[in-house]
């Protein structure tokens, strides 16, 4: 049987995608979430990134994406509306289920592309029971990550471009689905508390005395308006393509190294 040319699993039947399966390749896993990234930008912004991000690797390296998994963990974000937040527990039982099932129809090599920070902890977790009950090992990648420790040098000061809803994620989304991005609507974002602290963080505030900052468990609400930190001022399409080079690169270079390293398992 010949397989069409697609890199979607989804749009496979059942018997292509066992035959697809004893070529053992790579499948991508994209896991995103619904929450707020300011007046600007799109609830699902985490979601269509990991998916696009997905499919643009599944193309120039050969692999399969598998149907996204469109919503995460988002707890800190719980007061700002449009927040389809799954609980850690459901979003690990989800991923870890999604990895057995791939496993069960053939598939032994995953690489989960999650583009949330609350989804992390999750993700991993379910990762890591993956490698003890089945034997697979599950790579993992995010991009919005990356997109931070990759573009520093882009930015005169990276300490106050950066933040939700800013930088580099702003320019990455003018980029990537400008039909998508509202820039007339962004909104200066700043932190701030009725309370008395001095927030720096989503979960974090200054210390008197001390350059260590203090854990405390907000919701993100209580301490911005807007939902954005950082300069949103600075969304660029241009250094949203630089964004897209660099973490492509990034994200082919490890999918090079896992399947090296990867080819052949049983």
């Amino acid at each position: 049987m010949t397989l069409p040319s697609t890199h979607r699993l989804g749009e496979l039947s059942w018997t292509q995608v066992k035959e697809l399966a004893e070529r053992d390749p790579i499948i991508l896993l994209p896991i995103g979430a619904v929450e707020q990234h300011g007046p600007h930008l799109p609830i699902h912004e985490d979601s269509i990134v990991a998916e696009w991000v997905a499919d643009k690797l599944a193309k120039e390296n050969g692999c399969y994406v598998a149907p996204a998994l469109h919503y995460g963990h988002s707890g800190v974000f719980r007061g700002f509306n449009g927040n389809l937040s799954l609980s850690p527990a459901t979003l690990r039982a989800v991923t870890y289920e999604i990895i057995e099932a791939l496993v069960q129809s053939g598939f032994r090599r995953v690489i989960i592309v999650n583009n949330n920070g609350g989804n992390v902890g999750p993700v991993i977790d379910a990762g890591l029971q993956a490698r003890h009950d089945l034997g697979v090992l599950v790579g993992h990648l995010y991009p919005w990550q990356l997109g931070y420790a990759l573009m520093r040098d882009v930015y005169d000061d990276p300490a106050t471009a950066y933040g939700h809803g800013a930088e580099p994620e702003h320019s990455a989304m003018l980029a990537m689905f400008p039909d998508q991005v509202q820039s007339e609507l962004a909104v200066a974002g700043g932190l701030e508390s009725s309370s008395g602290w001095t927030p720096t963080s989503y979960t974090e505030a200054a210390i008197p005395g001390h350059d260590v900052r203090g854990t405390v468990l907000w919701d993100f609400s209580e301490v911005s308006a807007t939902g954005c930190t950082g300069d949103v001022s600075l969304g660029n399409a241009k250094t949203g393509e630089i964004w897209i080079e660099r973490v492509i690169g990034f994200c082919s270079a490890y999918i090079q190294e896992y399947d090296r390293n990867t080819r052949g398992d049983s």
